[in-house]
C-alpha cells in the first residue's frame, strides 16, 4: 500500500511525522479569527451595551449582593493575562463606581465534580491581583457536596432535578464570565453544570441510549436540549424575584496558544447565539461522505489534567468523546468502520487528583465495559465513598463519580465502530484492558485496516487540534 502523504501528529507530549494512504482525506480548519486588539476595551463595551439585557450600571447599586461565578482551569487555559482575569477585573471596577462594597461580592469557580483548585491554580486564571486580595470566604470553588450551599430549584416538565449553588439565587444580581473554545461549551452549561451537584448532573451525564448526535451539534444534542430546559427553569426562578442572569462570554480564536476573537454580554441565550456563529466560521468545515477508517493522533492534554497528568480513563474520553466527536450531521466514519488512536498510551495515573479513577479501571472494568451496567451498579457506591468525598471536598480531587463520565461517552462511539484501534501504545496491554486493540506501530494498524476492507480504503485524518468541526454530509 502506497504512502506517499507525510504530515505531522502529537504523539503524547511529541510531535511526531505521519507517514499516510495516497488518498487519505486530513482536515483543516479555517484560518483563526484574528484577535481583538484591546480585550479590556472590548469587555467595557460589551458591559456598557448588552445583547437583551440592562447595563451593569442599571443593575446594582450600594447595598446590592453580587456573585461573580466563572471557568475552572480546566477550561481552555491561554496566554497571560487570561480572559477571566480581564473580564472579572473590569466587571468589579464597574460595580465598585456603583457603590458594591467588596464585602458584598462573592466570586466561585464553576468546578462542578471536577476537582477543587488551590490558590496558585486559580492565580493561573485571575492574575495575582485577585487572588490576593480576595479572601477565602469571598473567593472559593463550589462545593457540590455542601448541603447548606445548595439549592434546589425543582424539576423541569420531563422530571429532570436542578440543583444549582444558593449563591446563585440568593444575589441580587448573578453574573458569569466565561471562556468557550467549543460548541459544547458556554451558555447554560457553565451554570446547570458548573455550579450545580451530583444529584443534577447524573441526568445529563448519565449513559444514553445512542443517537449519535454528537455534543460538538447545537442543532441536535440532546445534552445541549437538557441544560436548556433545566436553564429554563432557572430563568423563570429568578423572573418570578425580578432577577436575570448576566453571562460575559469570551470567544477564543484557533491560534496556538488561543486568544480572545469576540466579547458578548448579556442575556445568556441570545448571547451564546453569538458565541456560535464565531465558533462555526473558524472550526466548521464542509465534508462529504463518511471514511471506512479515522485516524486521531492525540497530545496528553486533556481538560481533565491540568496541573497534573493524562490517564487511561482521560486518554479513551479524549478520543472518543471529544475527538470522535467533532462533527456535525454524522459521524466522520462509517458504521462498522475503523478507529485509529496514535497515543502513547500508558497505565500512569494521578491518585492525588484523580483518587476514583484507578479504582474504577482495576475494579470496575474487569468486571464489566459496558456503560449502562457500570453505572446500574457501580456508580451510587462511588458518589458516596467517604475517601473519594473527603478527596473532592477537602484534598484538591474529582469527585468519585467522575471517572463514570468519561466512559459513559465511550457508548456511542463503541456501539458505532467496528474497530477501536490503539497505534504504538506504550503499554499495549492497557488498550486491551480497556477493551480495545493495540499495534505496534501506525504503519501495522494501517495494514489491519487494509486487510479488513483492501488497499483501496477510505481514510480521514482529523488533526483535532487547531479544533476543526467536520460538518458531514453523508
Amino acid at each position: 500500500m502506497k504512502r506517499p502523504i507525510v504530515c505531522e501528529g502529537f504523539y503524547g507530549d511529541e510531535v511526531v511525522p505521519l507517514t499516510l494512504p495516497e488518498g487519505t482525506r486530513i482536515l483543516r480548519p479555517p484560518p483563526p479569527h484574528a484577535p481583538l486588539a484591546d480585550v479590556e476595551s472590548a469587555v467595557r463595551a460589551a458591559l456598557q451595551a448588552p445583547i437583551a439585557h440592562r447595563p451593569v450600571r442599571e443593575l446594582v447599586g450600594p447595598g446590592a449582593r453580587v456573585t461573580v461565578a466563572f471557568d475552572d482551569p480546566a477550561v481552555a487555559p491561554m496566554t497571560d493575562p487570561d480572559f477571566r482575569e480581564i473580564a472579572i477585573g473590569v466587571l468589579l471596577q464597574e460595580l465598585t463606581e456603583v457603590g458594591v462594597r467588596p464585602g458584598d461580592i462573592r466570586l466561585i469557580c464553576a468546578n462542578a465534580l471536577h476537582r477543587k483548585w488551590m490558590r496558585f491554580e486559580l492565580a493561573r486564571i485571575l492574575g495575582q491581583g485577585i487572588t490576593t486580595f480576595w479572601p477565602p470566604h469571598r473567593l472559593y470553588c463550589h462545593d457540590a457536596e455542601d448541603p447548606a450551599e445548595l439549592c434546589h430549584l425543582g424539576e423541569t416538565e420531563r422530571g429532570i432535578e436542578v440543583e444549582v449553588n444558593r449563591a446563585v439565587m440568593e444575589a441580587d444580581q448573578f453574573f458569569y464570565v466565561n471562556l468557550t473554545l467549543t460548541p459544547m461549551n458556554g451558555g447554560w452549561k457553565s451554570i446547570v453544570v458548573g455550579l450545580s451537584s451530583f444529584r443534577s448532573i447524573r441526568h445529563h451525564h448519565r449513559p444514553f441510549p445512542t443517537t449519535g448526535h454528537s455534543i460538538m451539534d447545537p442543532k441536535r444534542s440532546a445534552f445541549r436540549k437538557i441544560l436548556w430546559e433545566m436553564g429554563d427553569l432557572l430563568t423563570a426562578r429568578l423572573a418570578s424575584e425580578g432577577k436575570k442572569p448576566f453571562t460575559i462570554e469570551g470567544v477564543l480564536n484557533s491560534e496556538t496558544p488561543p486568544q480572545i476573537a469576540a466579547v458578548h454580554a448579556g442575556s445568556i441565550p441570545e448571547v451564546h447565539e453569538r458565541t456560535l456563529s464565531v465558533l462555526a466560521t473558524q472550526q466548521s468545515v464542509p465534508v462529504t461522505g463518511q471514511s471506512d477508517a479515522l485516524l486521531l493522533s492525540l497530545p496528553n492534554q486533556d481538560p481533565y489534567s491540568q496541573f497534573s497528568t493524562i490517564n487511561p480513563l482521560l486518554v479513551t474520553n479524549l478520543a472518543l468523546a471529544y475527538s470522535f466527536g467533532l462533527y456535525e450531521g454524522v459521524p466522520l466514519v462509517r458504521e462498522g468502520g475503523v478507529l485509529i488512536i496514535h497515543h502513547p498510551l500508558t497505565d500512569t495515573f494521578d491518585d492525588a487528583r484523580h483518587p476514583a479513577y484507578r479504582p474504577f479501571y482495576e475494579e470496575i472494568l474487569p468486571e464489566t465495559k459496558d456503560p449502562f451496567e457500570i453505572w446500574d451498579r457501580y456508580v451510587e457506591d462511588y458518589a458516596h465513598r467517604p475517601e473519594f468525598l473527603h478527596r473532592y471536598r477537602y484534598a484538591y480531587g474529582f469527585h468519585g463519580t467522575h471517572p463514570f463520565f468519561m466512559w459513559n461517552s465511550t457508548n456511542f462511539p463503541r456501539r458505532h465502530l467496528g474497530r477501536i484501534v490503539f497505534a504504538a501504545p506504550r503499554k499495549p496491554e492497557v488498550a486491551q484492558w480497556l477493551g480495545f486493540e493495540s499495534f505496534p506501530s501506525l504503519d501495522a494498524a494501517l495494514d489491519s485496516v487494509a486487510a479488513d476492507f483492501g488497499n483501496g480504503f477510505s481514510l480521514t485524518y482529523h488533526p483535532t487540534f487547531p479544533i476543526t468541526i467536520a460538518r458531514v454530509c453523508p
